[in-house]
């Protein structure tokens, strides 16, 4: 085999160094000759190490500007291009095919495509000299990138920690020896032998990246070929297709692999500078930053991050022997000091100690060199690098850095890196710059003036807007640092406080220190304003401790906090203004009546945990009974301004204080029912700081007698009245079935609640009013005492029903005022809650004793049902109209649902039905039937009545077809009771409807995907003609219209869009799968439906997962056959617990896609099952009482579209641009 002898890379007169060998195991040199790189050759006599002067530190803005770099005017000039060719195709026939063979003979793996052509610029009239190599190094990077040709991609495998490994590789690796030890061997190895010790090493770092070729001493000895070798080496790398390397490898072997590897450089540094041969032979450290520097600004991953690893492992290394430097420095000094005080007598120690002193001034002028070399040839350039985790260790470095030597870099220069990127792209890169921030404010914040001011804003943005919950995490953490140093302005400070709002959890706890200490800012300025804290406690030194119904000091407190929270509220507010939900949409369960959790309440939830006040409720309650008005009232005819009287007036609540403070309340007292182990822990911490907290039972019944007096005082106002009621949920009542002494206390509060029921007409109070008797009927002892209640509230509600059917057709549309249609619907929200609490059937089949109304209630509820049919448009009265004609639709089908319930039971007892009462009950059903068929047929568009009709249509149909299973299954156990009379109730949904539901099915789908910017699938082949759909004028229209909603307001359309198609997506499943319509062969519905199950978000794609799925219809199955064997009443449900065997056609509609769900697993039977028609399922007694608050089961999952186009680089934090050598450029500001 013939070789080409290697031209030197640069023609200087002492350039003795034989060429490299090719990366191979024969003996073939690398000497042949190649094309040389094509691009970005820099003019040798110009390249310089590039350091920041003083002048470029001067400004803030060029700092990271690359040197300039001249393209080669002969770049195509390259003679020896074929036989380059030549060799490259005879290189390839050579290579082996199977992987060990690759291993095993690297030269056959691909020859080199970099040679050592020489320049055809002039040539240097010198060498290199060694500070002016890594420059070098990074120029020659710049020019091999731009001429590194693309080779195919091979199969890929993972290199892990090389177990072929030798030498240096070996000792650090694989021997138990320590770093320092194995550095101290090197070291003695490298006094042997300087060019065999540093070839240990590279070729160990080569090893580190994976990388299984080697240098030779001759690649050591001839500096200027190191680039021109590693980008060799870099082409056989990149050939090989490596997807993994050993730093980012997870394989159990490389678990401590980085740990070792930089232990090891960082006690090699030690050992040269406690030998003073980092200081003495700086050929040393100069000769490992060259190659390191080199590999550093390699396009090749592993190289890159590798050596960059390497590289601020060297530098920590070296600024810890900086802070060995100083501090002997500073001692030699003082030492001098001291000695030439004393005389001339010790001129010899003098001359000793200056020459110790002078030579530890050198030493640390050579680190300081060092130090620069590695920060602009390395740090520079990878802080920036595209790759994260390069990125991440970079500001990982420079923590560390500023936090060992700040007299060096806690300097702007080196702290603005910290500043650029706090925008970085990655959040992990985002969260260890904050990290770093946290250690430097804790110590420094006093010094950092000018950079806290420049990159404050920022920190305030992270902390309310970054996209990352762990980012903003620590942001609130840096920011109480700058809040206790004094460097917040108030309007931060008031950014920050209000993230104790903030829906996310994790974020009300961080800034809850951070809102403690405003609130104890507050204490102090309003003590001041009283009079002092020696004055508040000599005012009340007597107190009794258990009074809570008179002025304590506590009270301070808890009106700060007041403030606080009212104050934070109403700028919220402001921002973004909410507007109350349209009484319509809270008719047809469109939205609940009352939201599940307010801001306030969450806040209240994370500050009982760190505000002692709350933790002792009663304290709270006391302040709130207190009657403030009376005592401001008598404090104005006393004269003088003593400090009794400053308190009352300081503490007296104002606006929104009182209502804040109530739903402070209601979380302060779920959260300590909740945690009774909690609750020991706080008491035994409360109790040494004088404040008594109560155990559960005792907290139940001073509850139970605190409501009714809040109610008293705040029932007159809904809002607060709401709030109040929510106190009765958390009540434990078994503490009244085993107390009778109480049950006068449990009286009043149920009087209280009844109260409320019959007073107001604002539908959140009505829903909470409901939940509150549901709560108290799940115990057997109070079920009575409740039931006649409930009795007294419908003879109330029932007779003003008949008032007006007395004095009106109720079954004619626009006969009513609208005050008067107004009134009937407040009296049919308040049916439409009382056929929930129990069995009704009695009283709505009941004949009317009023003179002009003697027909059944039921029949008038149905007949109201008829003014849904919509012929002539009338803006003023038609949301009234439609919102009573939900509520009576939803009575109806409650009535409906609790008459299956008795024919269910019939059937199980085998009790016979008389034909009088089936036929009465189906000419009831068809009424409500036809009502509702005219109610959607008559409405040209998918308004909220017509869209709530179709889904109690399907209610309806789908709760008569449970009765069939259960009919089938006792006459196959062998009844002879005959039911066939029932078969008239059991018909399916008239198959004339399936275009009108296809229709509806159509717009609600498409109003959901316009709200998410979604391109809906076009119909099948074979599913006939396009469906009617809105005109594009129509849709101009909306789009204007949404083009002027806020976020806010979009979001809420969008959820109510959502919730609205998914809704009636469940409902039409269910009665599918009933089959009760949609039966013929075509399944028209069923293909509509399932058109775009995968176009619109999660939520609607599982509630169509029941029409395709078998598995999940098989455990629907399993559990509809287990409901079918309960014959037996079930045991009340635990308080606060769901029904989860509530009828399939829940009158209340309000079920959400995860609610309506959760129905479906435990009552439907799969279509495909001849056998399974929903007859076997039970409806317990329990069922339409237990149905749940709006408020339990309104929430759709918040399960975000995804969408497969959406960028996945970053969060808009940061730019980032992408250099030739794999930079990240980031902007400066």
């Amino acid at each position: 085999m013939t070789t080409t002898t290697r031209q030197p890379l640069m023609e200087t007169t002492d350039n003795t160094a034989t060429s490299s060998p090719t990366p191979t195991s024969t003996a073939r040199r690398s000497g042949r000759v190649t094309k040389a790189p094509a691009k970005f050759t820099p003019e040798p006599t110009t390249l310089s190490k590039r350091k920041r002067t003083s002048e470029n530190n001067n400004g803030e803005d060029g700092e990271n500007e690359s040197p300039e770099d001249e393209e080669d005017p002969n770049e195509d000039d390259d003679p020896d291009a074929s036989e380059v060719e030549q060799e490259r195709q005879r290189s390839r026939k050579r290579k082996p095919s199977s992987q060990s063979a690759k291993a095993k003979k690297p030269a056959l793996k691909k020859p080199k495509i970099n040679g050592d052509a020489p320049s055809t610029t002039n040539p240097p009239s010198r060498p290199q000299t060694p500070a002016e190599v890594p420059a070098v190094a990074h120029a020659l990077a710049l020019n091999n990138l731009a001429s590194l040709p693309s080779r195919p991609k091979k199969s890929a495998r993972v290199a892990i920690a090389q177990p072929e490994g030798e030498g240096l590789y070996t000792d650090i690796f694989r021997s138990d020896d320590r770093p320092n030890e194995v550095a101290t061997r090197w070291y003695h190895k490298y006094q042997a032998d300087h060019a065999e010790a540093l070839t240990d090493l590279v070729n160990c770092i080569l090893l580190s990246a994976g990388c299984d070729q080697r240098v030779t001493e001759d690649d050591i000895r001839d500096p200027d070929n190191c680039q021109n070798r590693l980008a060799d080496l870099q082409n056989v790398y990149a050939e090989e297709g490596i997807t993994d390397y050993p730093l980012i490898s997870r394989a159990r072997t490389t678990r401590s692999f980085r740990d070792l590897l930089v232990g090891f450089f960082k006690s090699l540094v030690d050992v040269l500078h406690e030998t003073d041969a980092l200081y003495k032979d700086v050929q040393i450290l100069e000769n490992i930053s060259r190659w390191v520097a080199s590999m550093s600004s390699s396009t090749l991953r592993p190289f890159r991050h590798t050596a960059t690893t390497i590289a601020l492992a060297i530098q920590t290394a070296l600024v810890k022997a900086a802070g060995i430097l100083d501090g002997r420095i500073s001692n030699y000094m003082q030492q001098l000091e001291k000695t030439k005080g004393k005389g001339s007598k010790n001129a010899g120690l003098v001359e000793s100690i200056q020459q110790n002193l002078t030579d530890a001034e050198h030493y640390r002028d050579v680190c300081k060199d060092q130090i620069q070399d590695i920060f602009d040839t390395v740090f520079v350039h990878r802080y920036r690098d595209i790759d994260a985790k390069i990125r991440t260790e970079c500001v990982e470095a420079l923590g560390n850095w500023i936090w060992m030597l700040p007299t060096v870099f806690m300097e702007p220069e080196y702290l603005r890196y910290l500043g650029w990127m706090l925008s970085d792209v990655m959040p992990q890169t985002r969260h260890e710059v904050l990290k770093q921030l946290g250690r430097i404010f804790k110590n420094h914040a006093e010094k950092l003036g000018h950079f806290i001011d420049r990159f404050r804003p920022r920190l305030v943005e992270m902390a309310t807007k970054d996209s990352d919950v762990n980012v903003r995490v620590v942001a609130i953490s840096n920011i109480q640092i700058l809040k206790d140093s004094g460097n917040l302005e108030p309007d931060e400070i008031d950014s920050i406080g209000r993230l104790i709002f903030d829906p996310e959890l994790r974020i009300r706890k961080a800034v809850l220190d951070f809102f403690a200490g405003c609130v104890n800012d507050s204490i102090e300025g309003k003590v001041e304003e009283i009079g002092g804290e020696d004055a508040i406690d000599e005012l009340f030194q007597d107190q009794d401790e258990d009074d809570f119904s008179s002025p304590r000091s506590d009270w301070v407190s808890i009106k700060c906090l007041a403030e606080l929270l009212a104050a934070y509220d109403t700028q919220l507010e402001e921002e973004n203004p909410v507007e109350p939900p349209r009484s319509l949409d809270i008719a047809v369960d469109a939205i609940p009546a009352v939201a599940p959790e307010t801001r306030i309440s969450l806040a209240g939830h994370v500050l009982y945990e760190k505000i002692d006040q709350l933790k002792n409720w009663e304290l709270l309650s006391g302040y709130l009974l207190y009657d403030h008005s009376s005592s401001a009232s008598s404090k104005s005819a006393t004269k003088g301004g003593s400090v009794e009287t400053a308190l009352r007036r300081a503490v007296a609540p104002e606006g929104r204080e009182e209502a804040i403070l109530l739903e402070v309340l209601a979380s302060a007292v779920r959260s300590s029912l909740a945690a009774p182990a909690e609750l020991e822990k706080s008491r035994k911490h409360l109790r040494a700081e004088g404040i008594h907290l109560i155990g559960p039972e005792e907290a139940a019944r001073k509850l139970a007698s605190i409501i009714p007096q809040l109610l008293s005082k705040y029932g007159a106002e809904a809002s607060t009245a709401v709030t109040v009621l929510r106190l009765e949920h958390s009540l434990d009542l078994n503490v009244y079935q085993q107390l009778g002494q109480d049950a006068t206390t449990y009286d009043r509060l149920l009087t209280g609640i009844c109260t409320q029921f019959d007073r107001h007409i604002d539908r959140g109070v009505l829903a909470e009013t409901t939940t509150a008797l549901l709560h108290g009927r799940r115990y057997p002892a109070l079920e009575e005492t409740i039931d006649e209640r409930i009795s007294e509230l419908w003879d109330k509600t029932i007779n003003k029903l008949r008032q007006f059917d007395k004095s009106s057709e109720l079954g004619i549309r626009r006969n009513l005022e609208e005050p008067a249609i107004i009134e009937l619907g407040n009296i049919l929200s308040k049916t439409s809650k009382l056929v929930m609490l129990k069995d009704c059937i009695e009283v709505l089949e009941a004949d009317g004793q009023v003179e002009g109304s003697e027909s059944p209630a039921i029949e008038v509820l149905i007949r109201i049902v008829m003014r849904g049919k919509l012929d002539q448009v009338d803006e003023n009265l038609d949301d009234p109209e439609d919102e009573a004609v939900s509520f009576a639709v939803k009575t109806c089908l409650f009535y409906f649902m609790w008459k299956v319930r008795a024919l269910r039971d019939a059937v199980n007892e085998q009790r016979p039905i008389p034909a009088l009462q089936i036929e009465r009950l189906n000419s009831l059903r068809q009424s409500f039937v036809r009502n509702l068929v005219w109610t959607l047929s008559s409405r040209g568009t998918n308004d909220d009545l017509r869209l709530f009709s179709t889904g109690a249509l399907c209610d309806l149909h789908v709760a008569f077809a449970s009765v069939r299973r259960v009919i089938e299954r006792h006459a196959a156990e062998g009844s002879d009771v005959d039911y066939s009379l029932i078969n008239t109730l059991l018909d399916t949904v008239d198959p004339g409807l399936t275009r009108e539901l296809i229709e509806i099915f159509t717009a609600a789908e498409r109003a959901y995907a316009r709200c998410i910017n979604r391109q809906l699938n076009n119909p099948g082949e074979d599913e006939g003609p396009v469906e009617h759909f809105s005109s594009d004028e129509e849709e101009d229209d909306e789009d204007e219209d949404d083009s002027n909603l806020t976020p806010v307001q979009k979001k809420r359309k969008e959820l109510k869009a959502e919730r609205v198609l998914c809704e009636l997506t469940g409902k039409m499943v269910l009665a599918i799968v009933a089959k009760v319509f949609d039966q013929g062969a075509a399944g028209k519905i069923k293909k509509r439906m399932l058109r775009n199950q995968k176009k619109l978000g999660h939520n609607f794609k599982e509630t169509l997962a029941y029409l395709v799925d078998e598995g999940r219809a098989a455990r629907v199955r399993d559990a509809a056959a287990k409901a079918a064997g309960k014959k037996k009443r079930p045991a009340p449900a635990a308080a606060g617990s769901r029904a989860r065997n509530k009828p399939a056609a829940a009158g209340n509609s309000s079920g959400a896609a995860a609610g309506k769900k959760q129905a479906l697993s435990a009552e439907i039977i799969t279509a495909d099952d001849d056998d399974s028609e929903l007859s076997d399922i039970e409806i317990e007694e329990e069922d339409p009482a237990a149905a749940p608050e709006p408020a339990e089961t309104t929430e759709l999952a918040d399960d975000p579209i995804e969408d497969n186009d959406q960028d996945e680089g970053g969060n808009g934090d940061g730019k980032s641009k992408k250099d030739d050598d794999g930079d990240e450029d980031m902007d400066d500001e």
